[in-house]
């Protein structure tokens, strides 16, 4: 008896051994959080712009641009004194990969997510919509909706006037998600943007400048096939040699690796990048029309006569920009003048040669009115997903953009009597002298993940692009090519025919797998040892449109544009 009574105290010991110690792990765990929830100088969540005290982990599937990441994120000044303020820092992890989307699909499938995530995203027909959007639906994300209307900027999205239809329709307030949002599309350009606050890029083809003055050649000029042709012939005649003496090829890949282009034959470019079009109040496939084959015709004519580079649809990217930057290809497939390229151009210049005529016969080059890119989204697993928005809000601020644009006032930038942001010296040393560095000094890039949307940076900050007050003289000849040929612009809103596809999947599943081949047969019809086996190759690939539910989907598109021309836009850019 006195045993058991023995082991009975010895056991209610040990149970109050254990209540009394997970109470003090409890207690220390209320206050821990307690502390999280309270800056360093006292102030609490929502007191004077703090939020948390809080280390965030996110990931990028940006296909490459971790490089562009500062090598200590959470460290560097500028992230100290955003985390000064609001209590909250983030690290990105990236690869570094070739292809975003992959990465993308495998972290999704094995739920491998962090806090927040960002993926490319320029319109709502991106083939990473698709990925995302199965883990929406899969339950995966967090609906962001409650999150947005306590907010200051981000608030903007609640606003009819200013998402693009494509961004409000189809990316963020899909009607099949009962208004719950997965997703905020980022850039977005601020309600008050005007066409003098645009860039152009100017995406298209490009001409060495040196050989269109040794030519008498203006690129705005050339407007058809014939005439894209008739200048080759010209520039292999006249032996022209690159910045190391050694002999050109006239024509090459896009700037930054090889991909089919259809600014190469952009006559015959129907549905300018989308796949489909209206040929005579009919919704079709290009495939389905003549163009393709006109198309392949000149593609292969260049080949055949040595106009093109072989590796011109497989070169990597970094020996494309090698050889751009040596000046080995007389023209580039598709460049453009992002900020990168400037660079470059100091190096060797080129020209927009983008006013050619696309199968309508316009010269005028096609623009989104208003667009955005790169999507971020928050995992379901992810604790306090509003604190998250709340720093999102705080980056998108004047106050958070000013830090990670131009940096601290008085070290890294002053502001003129003009408004107008003006680096300091020893910021515009580290541009000039070791560009590589500028990541570490003004961390531009890790700031714009969360930050850039509600853009407006020539009223923000008396400039479009950054630094263009700080270096007229370089930004001369940015400004040049943006505005060379006097170009006019088309501009366009709204769902592209590929977007819907999403809308349809019962034909989706069948029918995107044999659309994102399109650009996979053009190769193989490019290199055909003839227009015989070349037609072989493009009527295998309607038969395979058809049973995979083409002409199902053209119908539903044909619907779509009889009830309303302008809900389906045939137009997205130069790529398939």
């Amino acid at each position: 008896m006195k045993t058991i009574k023995r082991q009975t105290s010895l056991t209610l010991c040990l149970l109050l051994f254990m209540v009394v110690l997970l109470s003090a792990c409890s207690s220390d765990s209320s206050g821990s959080e307690a502390t999280s929830q309270v800056a360093a100088d006292g102030r609490k969540s929502g007191e004077g712009g703090f939020i948390a005290n809080r280390d965030l982990t996110g990931r990028i599937f940006l296909e490459g641009d971790g490089a562009q990441l500062p090598d200590d994120q959470v460290g560097n000044p500028i992230a100290l004194k955003i985390k000064e303020k609001t209590g909250m820092t983030i690290n990105w992890q990236s690869s570094g990969a070739a292809d975003g989307l992959q990465e993308l699909t495998v972290a999704l499938a094995t739920g491998d997510l962090p806090d927040v995530i960002e993926a490319y995203l320029d319109h709502g027909g991106r083939p990473e919509m698709n990925v995302l959007l199965k883990g929406a639906r899969e339950g995966l994300f967090t609906d962001l909706s409650p999150y947005l209307k306590n907010t200051k900027v981000l608030k903007n999205y609640l606003d009819p006037d200013f998402l693009p239809r494509d961004t409000k329709e189809n990316v963020m307030f899909r009607p099949e998600f009962g208004g719950k949002v997965y997703f905020i599309h980022m850039n977005i350009p601020a309600k008050n943007t005007t066409d003098a606050d645009r860039i152009h890029y100017r995406g298209g083809l490009w001409l060495r400048a040196d050989i269109a003055k040794a030519l008498n050649v203006d690129p705005s000029t050339i407007k058809t096939q014939d005439d894209l042709y008739n200048l080759a012939i010209k520039i292999k005649a006249g032996n022209f040699k690159d910045n190391n003496g050694k002999p050109i090829t006239v024509i090459g890949p896009r700037k930054w690796g090889g991909q089919v282009t259809s600014t190469l034959f952009k006559n015959f470019d129907f549905g300018n990048g989308t796949q489909f079009d209206v040929d005579n109040g009919q919704v079709k496939h290009v495939a389905e029309t003549d163009y393709a084959l006109k198309s392949i015709e000149f593609v292969q004519k260049l080949l055949r006569e040595g106009l093109l580079d072989k590796e011109a649809f497989n070169m990597d990217g970094v020996r494309a920009e090698e050889a751009y930057n040596n000046g080995s290809y007389a023209i580039s497939s598709y460049m453009n003048i992002a900020p990168d390229s400037l660079t470059m151009f100091e190096k060797t210049k080129y020209l927009p040669m983008d006013q050619m005529e696309n199968y309508k016969g316009e010269t005028a080059i096609y623009e989104k009115e208003k667009s955005g890119s790169q999507v971020v989204a928050i995992p379901s697993t992810t604790k306090n997903p509003e604190q998250i928005i709340q720093y999102m809000d705080y980056l998108a601020s004047k106050e958070g953009k000013t830090l990670w644009n131009y940096g601290v006032e008085g070290e890294d930038y002053k502001v003129n009597d003009k408004g107008q942001y003006i680096y300091t010296d020893k910021v515009l040393d580290v541009m000039k002298n070791n560009p590589g560095e500028e990541r570490n000094t003004i961390p531009y890039f890790w700031g714009s993940l969360l930050g850039k949307t509600d853009v407006n940076n020539n009223k923000d900050f008396g400039e479009l692009i950054r630094s263009a007050n700080s270096q007229p003289d370089r930004y001369k000849l940015y400004f040049e090519l943006m505005n060379y040929g006097n170009p006019k612009y088309k501009y366009w809103d709204g769902y592209t025919a590929a977007s819907y596809l999403a809308e349809v999947p019962d034909i989706e599943a069948s029918l995107k797998p044999v659309l994102d081949s399109y650009k996979d047969v053009l190769v193989q019809a490019f290199f055909a040892k003839d227009m015989t086996e070349a037609t072989k190759l493009l009527d295998d690939y309607r038969q395979q449109l058809k049973d995979a539910g083409v002409e199902q989907y053209e119908k539903y598109l044909q619907e779509k544009y009889n009830a309303d021309p302008s809900s389906v836009v045939f137009y997205i850019d130069a790529f398939f």
